[in-house]
């Protein structure tokens, strides 16, 4: 199954960790049992940009300030599910969209493209 189609988008593609690496965030995580590096989004790097920046928002921008909410309203991790639906969460909030991927898959030409599979 097929969502509509989407548009290419444009500029240079780099991947965005979903799960942040700030060293304070990411130890959460791995207490989790989440390895951040295998969670990337492929996006535009002015949309990384943006969902990185934020006046007064610390670390990370806006995206990293998500996510230390999150971990201070639940400073014993939930179960991974709780977690990954947030990370959703998160991506609709920030209007991402993108293939993911682990790190250190490359990004090549397709990614991006103009459909996404859905499961």
């Amino acid at each position: 199954m097929y969502v509509p189609a989407v548009p290419r988008p444009r500029g240079k593609l780099i991947k965005h960790h979903l799960f942040p690496q700030e060293p304070r965030l990411a130890a959460w995580f791995r207490a989790a049992g989440i390895d951040i590096h295998q969670f990337t989004m492929v996006v535009p790097e002015h949309v990384h940009w943006r969902i990185h920046s934020g006046k007064g928002m610390g670390p990370g921008g806006a995206w990293n300030n998500a996510w230390r909410r999150f971990v201070v309203a639940n400073p014993r991790p939930p179960s991974k599910d709780v977690i990954m639906r947030h990370a959703i969460e998160l991506a609709f909030r920030f209007e991402l969209s993108g293939p993911v991927v682990p790190y250190n898959v490359p990004i090549t030409p397709g990614m991006g493209g103009s459909r996404i599979e859905a499961l």
